[in-house]
């Protein structure tokens, strides 16, 4: 069994942290042990992870007939929005066990969350940690209302509001655990809003690389609603295997040359850690394409994916572009297999236009 207070580090030395779940978890209890006359300091609960982790108290007050304990969210070294954030609990006994949502906390308004539509955005794991918290203290039925002061503010820069999470943040952590630059919080959202999209009856998503994609990708596909475009960064393919998990038929990849050229190289996912662009494999392209021996020169010092798109712009290769995504698209559909189907969209850096597309160019309204 690992050491039952482990530092706080990981393997490259960098702090880890721990989650809104944690935290509410932590701050319930503290609550829990305040009704009963205790005043805590610190309090401990068992993390998902599999070790029990010591919580220090930062608010613990008397209010009407309960008690208010507060955490400050310590996110570890990942550059997380709530990292020192307040995380409250409100604890109170009651006639029977109640979960509420404060201050803070988002509402489900769509279907595919895990969560009842009209509940407060607790997940699943946070909702059995913050019972199994207090059942650590008493086994009396309590009402409990999670908070986070700010959270409606810190929500605006998350991707709640287009998954139906309305007025705040979602309390979240399968593990009770943040590690550093693991982007966990991300890929979850990203799944979710596949499960969203199909729960409301979607079955074709577009599926773009970042913002400026995603908004190149509503001129190209203006038939799509809002919710099926989902902003999935590096994560193609979990976004492939949560669309064929729910049943998507169709997903739309829309993105720029760096991101679309690692797909055609076989990757699923595109962060930069995972792999340098394969220049090697852009000039073969440019070869296949009939590039001038004068572009084939300057492609070969070529640092950047931009480059050799730029260099087809100025020679009219066309057929670059075409190969490249019908490259991209037979990769992503050999890894995922026959369902969904996939489509892979290029499009420029600056006005959207759509350079190609596979293997249904016709649906692209670039």
């Amino acid at each position: 069994m690992s050491h039952p207070y482990p530092p706080p580090r990981d393997k490259k030395g960098s702090r880890i942290g721990f989650t809104t779940g944690a935290n509410a978890a932590a701050a319930a209890k503290a609550a829990a042990l305040a009704l009963l006359g205790e005043a805590p300091e610190v309090v401990d609960i068992w993390l998902p992870a599999g070790w029990r982790q010591p919580f220090r108290v930062f608010r613990l007050e008397r209010k009407g007939d309960g008690v208010l304990a507060g955490m400050i969210k310590d996110a570890g070294d990942d550059p997380d929005i709530t990292h020192g954030a307040e995380i409250q609990a409100y604890v109170r006994f009651a006639s029977e066990d109640r979960l509420e949502g404060g201050e803070g906390v988002g509402v489900v308004t769509k279907p595919g969350l895990g969560v009842p539509v009209g509940e407060p955005a607790i997940n699943p794991v946070p909702r059995r940690m913050i019972w199994e918290a207090v059942r650590e203290v008493t086994e009396r039925p309590l009402a409990i209302t999670i908070a986070i002061p700010g959270g409606e503010e810190l929500a605006k820069k998350t991707l709640n509001p287009r998954l139906g999470i309305l007025g705040g943040l979602s309390v979240l952590g399968t593990t009770g655990v943040v590690k550093p630059y693991s982007t966990s919080a991300f890929r979850m959202s990203v799944v979710q809003a596949v499960g969203v999209a199909r729960a409301n009856g979607l079955l074709e998503i577009a599926a773009t690389t970042g913002g400026k994609s995603e908004r190149f990708a509503r001129k190209l596909l203006p038939h799509l609603p809002e919710m099926a475009f989902i902003e999935m960064g590096d994560f193609v393919g979990d976004v492939l295997k949560a669309s064929r998990k729910v049943g998507i038929e169709v997903v739309r990849i829309v993105g720029m040359i760096g991101k679309i050229s690692k797909m055609a190289d076989g990757k699923t996912m595109t962060h930069a850690a995972g792999g340098e662009v394969n220049l090697p494999l852009l000039l073969s392209l440019l070869k296949g394409a009939g590039a001038s021996p004068k572009a084939l020169k300057e492609a070969e010092g070529a640092a950047t994916a931009r480059r050799f798109l730029e260099l087809a712009l100025e020679e009219g290769l066309e057929l670059f572009f075409l190969n490249l995504v019908r490259l991209a698209q037979e990769r992503l559909q050999a890894y995922i297999g026959e369902r969904p189907r996939v489509s892979v969209a290029l499009t420029d850096f600056d006005r959207g236009q759509c350079l190609a597309a596979w293997p249904d160019r016709e649906v692209y309204r670039g």
